[in-house]
């Protein structure tokens, strides 16, 4: 089985998180009185998705990561 993914919708703003981000995100919905949705995937709904904050932070690790250059 897969991690649980959800559906995090503030008015547009529309993104896929893991429940671990889902938890952040509804904390700070809360905070700042800010309406929010937060819908949970059905297993079957999951394919293809990913945690969009988990993907950035791996993305972000990649680009930082030190490069060899190599002359021609």
């Amino acid at each position: 089985m897969t991690e649980p993914l959800f559906i995090c919708a503030i008015e547009d703003n529309t993104m896929v998180l893991c429940e671990n981000h889902a938890r952040v995100f509804e904390l700070a919905a809360m905070t700042a009185n800010t309406p929010h949705t937060i819908i949970e995937l059905e297993d079957s709904d999951t394919g293809g998705y990913y945690c969009h904050a988990c993907n950035l932070k791996q993305e972000m690790d990649e680009m930082n990561r030190p490069k060899i250059i190599l002359p021609n």
